[in-house]
């Protein structure tokens, strides 16, 4: 696990189905802490995730937020670790194998002071994302996948019912000011962020 920006974590698990990394992330923010999307984690890094945001850290871990249905990855191992609830996008509970004990809408304030935000027309309903609005930090599921380290692209068109339809919806990040961004696939992006996502939107 290594911190790539001031209290901002990611480990990941390499997919050798997708030849990419999935990554996950812990967020240390106003005396709290949450994972994102968390995947399969070694020991060791078990270890220090226990002296970054264990109970008795100064930091403790609050919950652990799902981006969509399909990044649900090890959350249910982490939440019975360390007693926290899993939060997902009430649009997407249905579809959950996992268990989820609560769930957020678009809008709505978490914990360390993220905002989740649903975006339309994606792979699942549910779809979304979160702003660390003060850092400048924008996290993402499978809205956007960095294959290629420093640019952005999305899931192939067959995962999507009308792929210009996701790509359009995917204008609402434009509304958010963010520096980084983090990407549940691939590699994320931790300066000039917003303009790679200007970039891409407008090929």
């Amino acid at each position: 696990m290594n911190e790539i920006l001031p209290g901002i974590y990611t480990w990941h698990e390499f997919s050798e189905e997708k030849q990419l990394n999935f990554n996950g992330y812990l967020i240390v923010s106003n005396k709290e802490s949450v994972l994102i999307d968390p995947p399969k984690m070694e020991e060791k890094n078990i270890a220090k995730l226990e002296d970054l945001a264990g109970k008795n850290s100064k930091n403790p871990l609050k919950a652990i937020l799902i981006t969509n249905v399909h990044h649900e990855r090890n959350c249910n191992e982490f939440s019975n670790r360390f007693g926290v609830d899993v939060w997902i996008n009430v649009k997407d509970i249905a579809g959950l194998e996992s268990k989820a004990n609560k769930t957020f809408v678009d809008g709505q304030k978490l914990p360390c002071d993220l905002v989740a935000f649903g975006l339309n027309d994606q792979k699942s309903p549910g779809e979304s994302g979160f702003l660390l609005k003060e850092r400048g930090i924008l996290v993402l599921g499978d809205a956007l996948i960095g294959k290629v380290p420093g640019k952005l692209n999305m899931l192939p068109a067959d995962k999507y019912k009308d792929l210009e339809l996701a790509k359009k919806g995917l204008n609402k990040l434009l509304e958010f000011e963010f520096q980084s961004l983090l990407v549940g696939d691939g590699t994320p992006i931790l300066g000039d962020a917003k303009k790679e996502v200007i970039s891409f939107l407008g090929s």
